[in-house]
């Protein structure tokens, strides 16, 4: 069986509560997150898949910047053209990689696969 959840490094948290934040000058809501990537809400249009963004969200513990991959984006509701887009974290700095582990917990990535 090879989902999505099978091909994920980190666990995923879905956010009790969307964490506002924008991307460029598009307001974004981040939806859940993990270490290697968050998905988010907005309206305005975003990068094409393949593209490249700085997501900004602001969290109680201060502003977390990542620098991500737009990997897909789908209508979510019409017709007011709310989308939802999947990232992939490609850097952030060390404050922001805290700040997002506080967001998602702890939890160490797998080890690597072992070929025998």
């Amino acid at each position: 069986m090879s989902s999505e959840q099978d091909r994920r490094r980190f666990l995923r948290v879905t956010l009790p509560n969307p964490v506002r934040g924008a991307v460029g000058s598009a307001r974004i809501y981040v939806l859940d997150a993990s270490m290697g990537g968050v998905r988010i809400a907005h309206q305005s249009a975003l990068p094409a898949p393949g593209g490249f963004c700085r997501l900004e969200m602001w969290t109680p513990e201060g502003p977390v910047k990542l620098d991500c991959e737009i990997v897909r984006t789908a209508v979510a509701q019409k017709p007011q053209q709310l989308f939802h887009s999947g990232l992939q974290i490609v850097a952030a700095d060390r404050q922001s990689a805290e700040r997002l582990r506080s967001i998602c917990g702890d939890e160490p990535p797998p080890p690597p696969e072992q070929n025998h």
